[in-house]
């Protein structure tokens, strides 16, 4: 078994079942220069992509890890998802490969197209969600690790195929299921009025876009494993927007996304 077939299996037996390399300048050549990942770090080649789909990674990861085992909620899961990233990192720099840390409130890394590059699904033309073949809208990108050089080679393009086109014939149940109206349907979101109704208690359980997708119903999350509620918590999107008290402070004293 080779380096990063090692990488795969462990990452899988820590919750993360979604896996994939990307490389960083044909990725770098689809985006806008401030979201480059060549921006943030200069001498990445690959770039790591890290996730869950489904139920399944909780249990994995409590059948793994018995002695973490603890109800999971949206906290529980991210510190799951921490820990899962610690061990990849450890074996990472036990291959002598230098990798830097990047997640999903790090606002100038695109996770959905990153995801899509990574094979992970396609990015909707609807709701702008990433959507999975078999787990529909319930996963999520949860780390991305910018790997100096090309550790492990050229990296083939694993984006899906353009057949995979899961919103032809949709009557677009996710539109209408919006309270805030935050997605008009053609691909785009109004990420602050998503983030002022979110702060204010809305959508409490779950993002009911994602909820309402008709897509990979049966692996939607199970009350007792809230592993795809929000991407990003609410204290991120409160600093990220100035909401609340944050809307005195000047966005440059707001406090930097982790980044490390």
């Amino acid at each position: 078994m080779n380096d990063l077939a090692t990488l795969r299996l462990l990452a899988n037996r820590n919750g993360l079942n979604l896996f994939g390399l990307v490389d960083a300048a044909r990725f770098d050549r689809t985006r806008p220069p401030e979201l480059r990942i060549g921006a943030l770090l200069p001498a990445c080649g690959s770039v790591l992509v890290l996730g869950t789909g489904g139920s399944r990674p909780a249990f994995e990861f409590e059948r793994q890890h018995p002695e973490r085992a603890r109800p999971m909620d949206a906290r529980t899961s991210d510190l799951m998802v921490e820990a899962s990233v610690r061990v990849i990192r450890y074996e990472l720099g036990r291959l002598g490969v230098r990798a830097r840390y990047v997640g999903p409130e790090e606002a100038r890394v695109p996770f959905g197209p990153l995801g899509e590059a990574a094979g992970f699904g396609v990015v909707s033309p609807v709701s702008g969600m990433l959507l999975h073949p078999e787990f529909g809208p319930w996963l999520r990108v949860r780390a991305a690790l910018l790997l100096e050089g090309e550790p492990f080679g050229p990296v083939a393009d694993a984006a899906l195929p353009s057949s995979f086109k899961p919103c032809c014939g949709c009557d677009k149940p996710c539109v209408s299921a919006c309270p805030p109206r935050a997605i008009a349907g053609d691909g785009g979101k109004d990420r602050r009025r998503c983030a002022e109704y979110r702060f204010t208690g809305g959508c409490e359980d779950g993002c009911r876009v994602r909820q309402a997708c008709p897509m990979g119903a049966e692996h939607a999350d199970l009350p007792e494993h809230p592993l795809h509620a929000h991407s990003v918590d609410k204290a991120t999107l409160a600093r990220r927007y100035g909401l609340g008290w944050r809307r005195f402070v000047p966005r440059a004293l707001r406090g930097a996304a982790r980044l490390r």
